[in-house]
C-alpha cells in the first residue's frame, strides 16, 4: 500500500482521522443546541455566541499554536488536541450554563485549531502532491461531520439531546490510538528565526483577503440564510428541509471536489483551478443574488470544497521558510470571515434581503479576484504542479 511505502502518506490519513472523529461533537451541536437550548440551561441568545465562540478564540491563538508546534512536535500537539477534544464534547454533555459551556467550547476551539494545523502541516509535508494530499484530508475530514449529522441525529432521539454527547465523546476515544500511531515528518518544518506572533492577523496578503471573503460569505452568509431564502417559494416546512438539504449535500460534495481540485491542481497547476473556482462563487453568488437559488447553491457548495485544498496548496507553495505560519494566518482570516458572517448578517438583514447581501458579495468576490490576480503573490505561483 502507499501508505506503507511513504510514511507521509500515512501520517496523513492518521491525522486526518483524529480530526474526522474529534468533529462529532461539534457537527452535533450545530444541530442540537438551538433545539434544545433548554436543556442546555442556555438562551437562544447564548446559543449564538457559543456556536461562535470556538472561531473567535481560534483566530487569535493560532500563533501560539505555531510555537507550540514546533517546540513540541507534530504528534504531541495532536495527542494533546484530540484529547481536549474529547473533554470537550463530553462537557456538552455533563454541563449546563453559558459559563461551562462557553469553557467547553473553547477548549475545542483551541483543539480544533491544533488539529487542523497539524492536518495541513501533515498534508503539505510533500511538495510534490500537496494539493492532492490536502484534498485527500479534507475528503476524510468531512466522514466524521456526515455521520453526526446523520446517526448522530438519530441517536440524539434515541438517548436525549444531552447524553448524546457522553456517547459521543466514548466514540472519540478511538482518535487516541490513530494520534499515538503517528510520526513527527522526517523533513521538519523549520519556522523563521524571527519570533512568530500569536496573532497573526496582521497585514493580510490578497490570499488572506480572498479566503476571510470565503468564510465571510460561504460559511456565514450563505449558510446563515440559505432556509430563508427559500421562503419566498416553498413553505416553512420545506424551506427547513431544502436548506437542510444544502448543507448536508455540502458534505458530501466537499469529500468529491476536495481531492477532485487537488489531484487537477497537481497536474495542471494550482492556479488553473483557482481561477475556475473562484469564478464558480462569483457566478455562484450572482445566480443565488437573482433568484437562482438551485444553480446558484450548487456552484457555491462546488466552490466551497475545491477553495478548502486550493487555498492551502497555494499558500504552501508559497511559503519560503516555514509553511506553517502562513497556513496558520490564512485559516485565521477565514476564521474571522466566518465569525464576522453570521453576526453582520444579522445586522444587515433589517436593512437589505438575503438575495441583495448576495449580489453584494459577489462584487467583493470579483474585487479579490482581480487583486489576487494582480498580486506578486500570484505571479509568483508556480504554474507547474
Amino acid at each position: 500500500m502507499l501508505a506503507s511505502q511513504n510514511p507521509s502518506w500515512k501520517n496523513l490519513w492518521l491525522s486526518s482521522s483524529v480530526l474526522s472523529i474529534s468533529l462529532l461533537g461539534d457537527a452535533l451541536l450545530y444541530v442540537v443546541l438551538p433545539v434544545n437550548a433548554y436543556l442546555f440551561g442556555v438562551s437562544m441568545v447564548w446559543v449564538g455566541v457559543l456556536l461562535a465562540v470556538n472561531r473567535i478564540i481560534r483566530t487569535f491563538t493560532y500563533g501560539w499554536i505555531v510555537q507550540l508546534a514546533e517546540a513540541i512536535g507534530l504528534r504531541n500537539l495532536c495527542l494533546i488536541s484530540a484529547v481536549m477534544a474529547i473533554v470537550s464534547t463530553a462537557g456538552y454533555g455533563l454541563l449546563s450554563g453559558p459559563t461551562a459551556l462557553i469553557i467547553s467550547r473553547v477548549i475545542w476551539g483551541l483543539s480544533y485549531a491544533g488539529m487542523l494545523l497539524v492536518t495541513l502541516a501533515y498534508a503539505v509535508e510533500d511538495s510534490s502532491k500537496t494539493a492532492t494530499r490536502v484534498g485527500l484530508s479534507r475528503a476524510v475530514e468531512q466522514v466524521g461531520p456526515l455521520l453526526a449529522l446523520t446517526a448522530g441525529t438519530w441517536l440524539a432521539s434515541v438517548v436525549g439531546a444531552k447524553d448524546v454527547f457522553l456517547y459521543l465523546a466514548v466514540l472519540s476515544l478511538l482518535c487516541i490510538p490513530f494520534a499515538l500511531a503517528l510520526k513527527n515528518p522526517i523533513k521538519k518544518a523549520k519556522t523563521p528565526r524571527k519570533e512568530v506572533k500569536g496573532n497573526l492577523l496582521l497585514s493580510p496578503n490578497s490570499f488572506d483577503f480572498s479566503i476571510f471573503l470565503m468564510g465571510l460569505g460561504i460559511d456565514g452568509l450563505f449558510t446563515v440564510t440559505i432556509s430563508l431564502m427559500w421562503l419566498e417559494f416553498v413553505t416553512p416546512e420545506t424551506a427547513i428541509m431544502l436548506g437542510g438539504f444544502f448543507l448536508a449535500g455540502r458534505r458530501l460534495v466537499e469529500m468529491i471536489s476536495a481531492p477532485l481540485a487537488g489531484i487537477i491542481s497537481d497536474n495542471l497547476g494550482v492556479k488553473v483551478p483557482l481561477i475556475f473556482a473562484l469564478i464558480f462563487v462569483v457566478l455562484g453568488f450572482l445566480l443565488v443574488g437573482m433568484g437562482s437559488l438551485i444553480l446558484g447553491s450548487i456552484l457555491i457548495i462546488l466552490a466551497r470544497g475545491a477553495l478548502g485544498t486550493l487555498f492551502p496548496a497555494a499558500v504552501s507553495l508559497l511559503a519560503t521558510r516555514s509553511k506553517l505560519e502562513p497556513l496558520a494566518r490564512n485559516q485565521a482570516w477565514r476564521d474571522v470571515g466566518a465569525a464576522i458572517g453570521p453576526l453582520g448578517t444579522g445586522l444587515l438583514l433589517i436593512v437589505a434581503t438575503p438575495m441583495m447581501l448576495h449580489t453584494a458579495l459577489s462584487i467583493l468576490f470579483i474585487i479579490s479576484f482581480i487583486w489576487l490576480l494582480l498580486s506578486p503573490s500570484w505571479k509568483n505561483l508556480q504554474n507547474g504542479g
